[in-house]
């Protein structure tokens, strides 16, 4: 090589050299580590000197480099005094590598995050203020030892959804702080929390069952808050109920909804880190339940929702499980209830209506916190706050996915305790009871603020009916004409307001039923403008054979079934209006020879549409001379009313007078309906005249008509008033009423 080619090379490699090195430190100076920014989280530790016992877990559990390399985390360390107490307190000498692990992936939740940010949720559409109190940890539990629904030992995954397992899911379990923005928010206080962990202070800083004793130290790769009690994994509610023997009849029930599922990912990964060849199941619990007992993950509902909400359950104690038995084998088990086989009853239940079991233990799950001073303000699955309080709790748990109280006693649910429960759970009403959940009926009925009586009506006098129920008709399993089921149905529920259930056995009175229509009841025996209509007098009433209460009014078992009338109004009119001397005599009179209001072929009567409501207001033969003799109706020369008037002005007097005394509403002496009510009557512009009911009472019934002129309806004949017709009742009056049209 030339000595000038040399001194070139030298030159340039020189000049490369120089800027090498000025790009170098701007690299540096842009892109390296500030000397200002603060030291990981793990030399941290190592640095302060009284965190040496959980350095020593975190080495054990080999995330010493994750905790001392770039990342995002926050830890909740427990000091060295922690640990002391922890060891004395389990009678330890010694942290061996798994509960090292244990300990440091439950200290460690995503993201480093300050105190004052911990109580806010990361939703997707960004951060909502202090309504958090829980955080994703790194722990989560892999494969363990079960059994299979035959008893056969498996390999087991806890399900990680209220639904099929999810395999890119970790099920993991979440840390529970009390923070005082959140415990504000929720409107719970100190109780509360020290329901729970009744040994440690409510500071408004506590993790768990210990408290923040310093915090928003910043790292390197998080923040470092210091607490003072070792903080361990607790259990979910599957696994907790599974080693308390006092719920065991409440498991047995509870395990009727399990399923292992074989699932190939989880199998496959376990088999690659145990070099194992056993495949793996994932045990789900049934969509039907309110949620899954070993589901960490909450509701999903948003990726983040276990920060803000957790599972409750309400577990009865073996002792109320068998005391409860008693109601829900009622009718199952007749005569055969004997201490000590209720278990096997109840497994026998299971397979004849599973629906029940289901409810049952529906009525003690929560899909939500059920924090301890809010027991009566919070609705189960089967929507319904619980009867019992604090002082039925015989066991209390915060664990990792839910609230969990142990309880002396079982949720008398309304789906059992209400006049609906009586027919859920009789056999003998099965028809009834599905044709109540399927057309819509039910919800009112076992709803225990809302008074009922409900007369059932047997399987037996259904299907000879033409009803039936088959499930392989999933869309509409109830078999039959739905539109006179309805009616029937409707007939059958009779809603009380704020009445007492009547006595029946001794009084007299009229029910409006959940249709509009009226059933009457007379001293033991019920009657319906169906039975009213039938020719014999034995077959007019029905006998009440008994009546049992509920919590919302009461359950009355009547001989037969009520029937409604398929006859047209006019036909009740003219029942009692044909001879001279029957009381609507003279009105019928009038309706029948009215060409604009009265059909003779089929009885109707204009203005009158099936399927609403009316009621008839009938004046005495008396009271209808008197508005013939007031020219309110036409008359003949001798002053006597004049039945088939030609002209079409009288023609029009007799529409009139007739379609005033009908209003639109059925109305009875109940003591239920006063107020303005439409008649048939309009004028030319089509606005309809109105009948004010002033007074009702259960013996006094009185109407204003559009001149303010009280008439009084004529009560305590059963052939003159509260007679029952189609969806309409009639009623005799004293006078008529006059209208100014």
């Amino acid at each position: 090589m030339s000595k000038i080619l040399q001194k070139f090379l030298i030159v340039n490699l020189t000049i490369i050299f120089i800027l090498s090195a000025c790009r170098k430190k701007e690299f540096d100076e842009f892109y390296g580590r500030p000397e200002t920014l603060a030291d990981p989280i793990y030399q941290q530790l190592q640095a302060k000197g009284n965190f040496t016992r959980f350095l020593d877990c975190i080495d054990k559990s080999g995330y010493k480099e994750t905790l001392s390399t770039a990342g995002s985390w926050t830890v909740f360390a427990p000091t060295d005094a922690a640990f002391t107490t922890y060891m004395s307190e389990n009678n330890l000498t010694e942290i061996n590598a798994t509960l090292a692990s244990a300990i440091v992936r439950y200290s460690m939740t995503y993201d480093g995050e300050k105190v004052e940010r911990l109580s806010d949720n990361l939703t997707a559409k960004g951060f909502v203020k202090n309504v958090g109190f829980r955080r994703r940890t790194v722990y989560y539990d892999f494969v363990y030892d079960g059994v299979d629904n035959d008893g056969k030992a498996i390999k087991v995954i806890a399900g990680n959804r209220n639904g099929p397992y999810l395999p890119t899911d970790f099920n993991n379990k979440n840390l529970p702080f009390f923070l005082s923005p959140f415990v504000t928010f929720a409107g719970i206080s100190a109780l509360d929390y020290n329901y729970f962990y009744p040994n440690t202070e409510y500071t408004g800083k506590n993790v768990g069952p210990g408290k923040i004793i310093e915090q928003d130290i910043v790292a390197e790769n998080g923040v470092i808050h210091i607490v003072d009690k070792v903080l361990t994994p607790p259990q979910s509610i599957d696994q907790y109920i599974s080693t308390k023997a006092q719920y065991g009849a409440f498991k047995s029930l509870l395990d009727k909804y399990v399923s292992y599922n074989l699932n190939t990912d989880i199998t496959h990964r376990y088999q690659v880190l145990t070099g194992k060849s056993d495949n793996v199941y994932a045990k789900n619990y049934s969509v039907l339940l309110g949620f899954s007992p070993n589901n960490e993950n909450y509701l999903k509902e948003d990726a983040n929702d276990a920060q803000i909400g957790m599972y409750t359950i309400f577990a009865p104690t073996d002792e109320a499980v068998e005391a409860y038995a008693k109601v829900l084998l009622k009718y199952y088990a007749k005569n055969r209830l004997q201490p000590g086989n209720y278990k096997a009853q109840l497994n026998e239940l299971f397979s004849l209506r599973s629906d029940i079991i289901r409810d049952f233990i529906n009525s003690h799950l929560y899909r939500t916190t059920v924090w301890p001073s809010k027991f009566n303000t919070v609705n189960s699955f089967l929507g319904e706050a619980t009867k019992l309080t604090p002082a039925n709790v015989v066991d209390k748990q915060f664990l990792s996915n839910g609230l969990f109280y142990g309880v002396n006693a079982a949720q008398n649910a309304n789906v059992f305790s209400t006049v609906y429960g009586k027919v859920n759970l009789d056999p003998t009403y099965y028809i009834m009871k599905q044709a109540l959940d399927v057309l819509g009926y039910a919800i009112p009925i076992k709803t225990a603020s809302l008074k009922y009586i409900v007369i059932p009506i047997p399987d037996a006098t259904l299907v000879s009916l033409g009803f039936s129920y088959d499930p392989f008709y999933p869309s509409s399993p109830i078999r039959g004409d739905l539109n006179i089921l309805r009616r029937l149905l409707q007939t059958h529920i009779i809603p009380l307001g704020d009445h007492a259930v009547p006595n029946f056995a001794t009084t007299a009175g009229i029910l409006e039923t959940q249709g509009g229509e009226y059933i009457k009841y007379n001293n033991g025996f019920f009657s319906s403008a169906g039975t009213e209509d039938l020719p014999a007098v034995a077959d007019k009433s029905i006998k009440i054979d008994s009546v049992a209460t509920a919590v919302n009014g009461a359950d009355a078992y009547a001989a037969k079934v009520l029937m409604y009338t398929v006859l047209p109004v006019s036909k009740h009119i003219e029942k009692y209006g044909t001879l001279t001397t029957d009381p609507y005599y003279s009105f019928f009179q009038y309706l029948k020879n009215n060409v604009t209001l009265y059909t003779a072929v089929t009885g109707a009567i204009q203005g009158v549409t099936d399927g609403s409501a009316y009621t008839v207001f009938i004046p005495t033969n008396a009271a209808m001379q008197a508005a013939v003799t007031a020219g309110l109706l036409p008359k003949l020369a001798n002053g006597t009313p004049n039945y088939t008037p030609t002209d079409a002005a009288d023609i029009s007097k007799v529409a009139k007078f007739i379609q005033y005394h009908i209003i639109k509403s059925t109305v009875a002496s109940d003591g239920q309906k006063t107020g303005s009510f439409e008649s048939l009557l309009k004028n030319d512009s089509g606005d309809a005249a109105k009948v004010t009911v002033f007074t009702n009472t259960t013996n006094t019934l009185t109407l204003r008509d559009v001149t303010n002129t009280s008439v009084n309806v004529l009560l305590g004949t059963t052939d003159r008033s509260n007679v029952l017709s189609n969806r309409t009742v009639i009623h005799q009056i004293n006078s008529y009423l006059k209208y100014q049209f």
